[in-house]
């Protein structure tokens, strides 16, 4: 007679076998998921709260290198315009900075990279994905050297793709009252303050930028996004910075960047 343990498993057996290996695996899968979301929003987490200082001192630099040196003899021009976007604030700002260009560029085909001194440069907000969150997408413009056109052209790179608002406050004096006395004497509470700039018509600059950027975290990969979505609701951090523009009128004329002819139209 042959015994129960020398015939094997029934097929019962094997399908509860099978069954519990399965059960055991997807809750280790589940786990194992769990575990690497979590991982990832603690490193968004960590990420997050230097997105927002990060891209104000990007900003920061740009303004404090305006370049409002007069020019044959026009000064470059300063153009700052009030948006929203789905009623929140995406202002855009356009300007000429006296600092080496980020991005090279290359002269004569010969390898020869360069960076300018002084550059075009701007901010500005574009809707984003309509599919996740009303969020936006904020860029910097650049563009090597000054051409004709300063306020416009260049290339556009992206600086963060979280953004809920860029708000730009201008403080300065009406153009009626240009004639005041200085900033010194009267005193900073003796400024207005104006959501838009145009140097053209209030012929002068700003004294101060007032940025306020308010963003989002950076989107989880793995985490449902409806979930994500109502979360980020309440994580949204704003940024605010102040940031006093220094008027060098006695800054001379840059030269173009050693290695190249000057550019001069910027192309």
């Amino acid at each position: 007679m042959i015994s129960r343990r020398a015939r094997g498993f029934t097929l019962i057996e094997m399908v509860l076998a099978v069954t519990l290996f399965s059960f055991l695996m997807t809750s280790y899968y589940v786990v194992f998921i769990r575990v690497v979301e979590l991982e990832e929003y603690a490193r968004n987490q960590r990420s997050f709260a230097s997105i927002g200082p990060a891209v104000l001192d990007l900003v920061e630099d740009d303004l404090l290198s305006l370049y409002t040196h007069p020019r044959e003899p026009k000064a470059f021009p300063f153009r700052g315009t009030d948006n929203s976007l789905g009623g929140e604030p995406a202002d855009r700002v356009d300007f000429v900075a006296r600092r080496s260009s980020i991005h090279q560029k290359e002269f004569h085909g010969d390898n020869n990279w360069v960076r300018s001194p002084i550059n075009e440069v701007g901010y500005r907000v574009v809707r984003g994905d309509l599919d996740y969150g009303d969020v936006r997408r904020l860029f910097r413009r650049e563009h090597y050297y000054v051409d004709e056109t300063p306020l416009q052209g260049g290339d556009y790179y992206e600086i963060y793709d979280r953004v809920v608002a860029f708000d730009l406050v201008y403080a300065g004096y009406r153009v009626e009252e240009e004639e005041r006395e200085s900033l010194d004497t009267k005193g900073e509470n003796s400024l207005d303050r104006f959501e838009s700039w145009d140097s053209e018509e209030r012929r002068g600059f700003p004294s101060a930028v007032i940025v306020t950027l308010t963003v989002e975290p950076p989107q989880l990969s793995i985490t449902d996004r409806t979930a994500q979505k109502q979360a980020e609701q309440r994580r949204r951090r704003t940024f605010v910075r102040v940031i006093p523009l220094a008027h060098a009128d006695d800054i001379p004329y840059p030269e173009a960047g050693t290695g190249g002819n000057q550019p001069g139209t910027g192309r």
